[in-house]
């Protein structure tokens, strides 16, 4: 197998078939490369505090009860996936916090942990999300400083 000589790889999940399509392939490409793996999963903060920033403000309510339990699940998540990883001897570090999903994953999680490959899945929100939100993909794709493998769902 090409090894990429990668050393820090992310991968980013939100529950999606695409998203634990991801974290396989980003397993194996650590195991290839001998790299750390980090596991993110991004709160969005459009599904905390609604359509719009203004909402932050002051324009909206914020559920404590229901963001609490968005992270629980989430850090649920990238735990069983870290689980995955390390039974396959790999160092993994997991990530759960909020924010734009799109720069999170693109920018700052990358600068923080010096990451130089990224693996996301092609979809993971639901059409009315891409359509309002953007893909996540195509904006990592595009911004990120690193080398970004997309994976793509399963054909139907």
């Amino acid at each position: 197998m090409l090894e990429f000589n990668y050393t820090n790889i992310l991968v980013g999940v939100d529950g999606s078939k695409t998203a634990a399509k991801a974290v396989n392939k980003a397993i194996t490409i650590a195991e290839h490369n001998g790299a750390k793996l980090t596991i993110a999963a991004v709160i969005n903060d459009r599904d905390i505090i609604g359509v719009s920033k203004s909402a932050l403000l002051g324009f909206g309510s914020i559920n404590p009860g229901a963001v609490g339990e968005l992270k629980e699940r989430y850090t649920r998540l990238v735990a069983k996936y870290a689980g995955r990883a390390k039974e396959h001897g790999i160092d993994v570090k997991t990530v759960v916090t909020s924010g734009d999903p799109k720069t999170v994953l693109a920018r700052d999680i990358v600068e923080n942990e010096k990451i130089d490959a990224i693996v996301i899945g092609a979809t993971g929100a639901n059409f009315v999300g891409r359509v309002t939100m953007g893909s996540t993909a195509a904006f990592v794709i595009a911004q990120a400083p690193c080398d970004v493998f997309v994976v793509h769902r399963d054909p139907k």
